[in-house]
């Protein structure tokens, strides 16, 4: 039988792609396998939102040739961000890969993997942590961002189609589901918003977790407390990149919010910490940021007891952006002074875990058992925020109660009771 394997890189919002990758070459009689060596097919699905992913995709592409070369008869198959955002010029360079396809496009994959109907079934995969695509591309327009240029303009999805696939995963084993999108907040296909949906995924699935992931400051949900109080499988946490703090940098950024906006977004959150932890994600050494719009951003980080979770970035320019067009050149900050900056907001990151640690410690929380004794609390999002150690090993997908005995960074120790 033939078997297929299907390698992720980036984000979240890739691995509910490959999810859908996988359905079609199931439905096409394949058998997926985790292991590339046992592969007749190689699926690379790729990132390329800045250039580190880019430089990423494009190592594992190499790698991925050579794995063709080592049996005949193998097939290679390059999907995702890295061709959606770059097309093939004819120079060279892909002879080697059977199919290119961009980003989601389970139809080029169906018709070259022969399947004679559409729209090609739903999503497949396994494990207890799965990620749900809500909506596809971003209008947001942001200076900076590739995302348009490499997934197009937002595009809801339909609310039934949404439901159904939330179905497919939690009867292949999801017990926890990210909602993803590249601005989840502003779905609104039906009139009832995100939080619509949400509340109908969490009513229906009661036993699944749900985590909303990448939500725009100028789409937040409405009575948030509201909704976690009326659901206890809606994840206290809150993904929420806000980029900058700066009025002056937003607006360069083409954000569309300012300072006192976020002040004011924050401070509500504030008002259910501990109860609610703040992932967010913030860019530094942005072209024009002076000293004092950095200690304007650094301020606002280290204000706000919310926050659990800072992801900071240096700025990147990359080509087919605004910021890219305009740049003169010596836009681009020192490399040194855009380094001490992002070393600087890792202190305030720092201090928010140690704060959290602080306030975790010898409390009970739920935790999600994953592989290897560790496992997730509620307040962090798997893979990417702090773990939880544990004091045995358990089943993934487990929901324990632990009471919390240390802290280290953003990784946590507890005892199951």
């Amino acid at each position: 039988m033939s078997r297929a394997c299907i390698l992720t890189l980036g984000c979240p919002k890739n691995e509910a792609d490959s999810d859908s990758f996988a359905a079609c070459l199931e439905n096409a009689g394949w058998t997926l396998t985790d292991d590339p060596g046992d592969a007749d097919l190689l699926l690379l699905n790729t990132c390329a939102f800045i250039s580190p992913a880019v430089e990423e995709s494009l190592e594992v592409m190499d790698e991925a040739v050579d794995w063709k070369t080592r049996r005949s008869g193998r097939r290679l198959v390059l999907a995702g961000c890295l061709p959606g955002r770059f097309e093939d010029d004819g120079s060279g360079g892909l002879e080697d890969f059977d199919l290119v396809i961009g980003p989601a496009d389970t139809r080029g994959l169906g018709n070259f993997l022969g399947l004679a109907r559409e729209p090609f079934p739903g999503v497949s995969g396994s494990g207890h942590i799965r990620y749900l695509k809500i909506s596809e591309g971003c209008s947001n327009g942001c200076s900076y961002c590739t995302i348009p240029l490499i997934r197009g303009s937002r595009r809801d999805r339909p609310e039934e189609l949404i439901l159904e696939e939330a179905r497919q995963l939690v009867k292949q084993g999801a017990a926890e589901i990210g909602v993803v999108g590249q601005d989840t907040g502003a779905w609104n296909p039906s009139g009832g918003g995100v939080r619509h949906l949400l509340e109908r995924l969490a009513a229906e699935h009661p036993l699944v977790w749900f985590r909303l992931y990448y939500v725009h400051p100028a789409h937040r949900i409405p009575d948030l407390e509201g909704l976690l109080a009326g659901h206890s499988n809606i994840m206290p946490y809150v993904d929420m990149p806000v980029q900058h703090f700066s009025d002056e940098v937003l607006s360069r950024m083409g954000r569309g919010y300012s300072g006192d906006d976020l002040e004011g977004i924050f401070s509500e959150f504030d008002g259910f910490a501990p109860r609610v932890s703040v992932r967010t994600t913030v860019i530094t050494g942005y072209p024009g940021e002076t000293e004092e719009d950095f200690a304007m951003l650094e301020d606002f980080l280290a204000r706000h007891r919310c926050i659990r979770t800072i992801a900071a970035f240096p700025y990147w320019p990359e080509e087919g952006t605004l910021e890219f067009a305009r740049s003169t050149g010596d836009d681009p900050l020192p490399e040194g002074t855009a380094g001490w900056r992002l070393s600087r907001i890792g202190e305030v990151a720092d201090m928010h875990y140690r704060r959290w640690g602080d306030i975790l410690e010898g409390e009970v929380v739920q935790v999600m058992a994953d592989d290897g004794g560790t496992g997730h609390t509620r307040f962090d999002a798997p893979e990417v925020d702090g773990a939880c150690s544990l004091d045995r090993e358990l089943p993934p997908g487990t929901v324990v109660s632990c009471r919390i005995t240390g802290s280290e960074g953003p990784d946590l120790t507890g005892e199951v009771i």
